[in-house]
């Protein structure tokens, strides 16, 4: 995407793209190695999240793995012998730099590192002349974030960040009913939340402790900080960027523009030997004009590692109604103002009450509105939203065009300001005002 194109005309045509391959049941390769239409592939960083994508990858036609890479060799033999276990010949590694010099018929790597890393692995595939599907966060410092966007640029190849409710078909069907259907009316608030319980560290078999001198070699000091890298600041931005950053992404992406501001707290004073804020309370401020409606919206977000009720869901509420939408499809609802007739496809839908509120379950009502739409819904009993967010990456490369993606680097970015701005406010005690050209690459 060149500089000058307007970035949120790119999303909502990403997005509608996006929508339509969501049925795509199977990825057309343009592979270098074996079958012609297979894509081959490998996979950096085998841990808890890697292994998520490498499952949902199983179930995509064509895509063929040829290597795993990770430090750990208890994460790579589970990985290596569940590939394996599915007929996928794989080459396992330590460094991915030995990969990339040795795998020469790669299309494509997916990347499930620690954050810090992120940036390291994904610029070095790009360079390699290789597609790349990179968890989010970006990175964890906006300089990093910045390179993968300059890299993706200068070599031509594509990067999807894993941002995957922009590939979600309930998102991007609510956005619809926001945006063409009207159904809350002129939006003025925004809240999102995601609440986890209190849990432990993550341990490790003793017999698959790694020795100080590979944990050095690989910029750790203890077992520790590689299994809880999410709670130090070296590897990770925390929880708020963690959690949140999925969620954040999306306010923008429904208001079509980026916070002009954040004033956020957080504590750090429940767990012990942990150094990032286990709660986060935060509060955007975003100018919206959409249709001839205009005026500000104020976003509270919340990550919370000491409650979990409530779990994960973002809500969106105007002058006449209040959707709410999740990757939890029972927490997905639409409430109309008292006195707001709802639209004729919605009226045979079953209602459910929400704290004294009439509700309207989500899936059942975008089931209703066109066959299209109901095909969209029931791909959700089918597929993983992991998976159809791998599946828009593959067919992406596929088509060779970067128009299908619905979360590449120039789109993630700006999600990357918004979001690990939030620590510079918590530790300044003040609000942080942006300016346009910090989303500007």
């Amino acid at each position: 995407m060149e500089k000058g194109i307007n970035r949120r005309t790119f999303l909502r045509s990403s997005a509608i793209v996006g929508a339509g391959l969501v049925l795509s049941p199977v990825v057309r390769g343009v592979g270098r190695g074996g079958s012609a239409e297979e894509i081959n592939v490998a996979i950096i960083g085998a841990g808890t999240q890697g292994r998520i994508l490498l499952k949902d990858c199983l179930n995509i036609p064509n895509v063929r793995f040829k290597a795993v890479c990770d430090i750990w060799s208890y994460s790579e033999r589970y990985a290596s012998r569940r590939l394996k276990a599915y007929k996928h010949e794989v080459n396992t590694y330590a460094d991915y730099r030995e990969m990339l010099e040795k795998e020469k018929d790669l299309d494509a790597v997916i990347v499930a590192t620690p954050d810090w890393v992120h940036a390291e692995h994904a610029v070095a595939c790009l360079k390699a002349g290789l597609h790349v599907y990179c968890e989010k966060e970006m990175s964890n410092t906006l300089d990093s974030a910045l390179q993968m966007v300059l890299a993706e640029r200068q070599s031509g190849k594509f990067l999807q960040i894993g941002h995957q409710r922009r590939s979600n078909p309930v998102y991007q069907y609510a956005l619809e009913l926001i945006d063409k259907d009207g159904i809350c009316g002129r939006l003025t608030n925004c809240y999102g939340q995601w609440n986890r319980a209190v849990g432990p560290k993550l341990e490790w078999p003793d017999k698959y402790e790694m020795s100080a001198d590979v944990l050095k070699k690989y910029g750790y000091d203890t077992m520790d900080r590689f299994r809880n890298w999410r709670w130090y600041e070296k590897f990770s931005a925390g929880p708020i960027a963690d959690l949140g950053s999925h969620q954040i992404d999306i306010f923008s992406w429904f208001l079509h523009n980026d916070p002009a501001s954040v004033m956020a707290v957080g504590g750090s004073d429940y767990y012990e030997g942990r150094s990032w804020y286990e709660d986060v309370m935060v509060i955007y401020e975003y100018l919206y004009k959409h249709k001839g409606k205009s005026g500000s919206v104020r976003a509270f977000y919340q990550v919370l590692n000491t409650n979990g009720f409530g779990s994960y869901f973002e809500r969106f509420s105007g002058d006449e109604g209040t959707l709410t939408i999740s990757e939890d499809q029972k927490k997905c609802y639409y409430v109309p103002e008292r006195g707001k007739e709802i639209p004729v496809w919605m009226q045979g839908v079953e209602k459910i009450e929400q704290s004294g509120y009439q509700a309207v379950p989500l899936i059942g009502a975008i089931a209703k509105k066109t066959p299209d739409a109901a095909k969209a819904m029931a791909v959700l009993k089918e597929k993983s939203i992991h998976q159809l967010h791998l599946e828009n990456f593959f067919n992406a490369i596929s088509a060779g065009d970067k128009k299908i993606l619905t979360c590449p680097a120039e789109v993630a970015y700006p999600t990357a300001v918004s979001v690990l701005n939030v620590i510079g406010a918590i530790k300044a005690g003040a609000k942080h005002s942006f300016k346009p050209e910090d989303y500007k690459v």
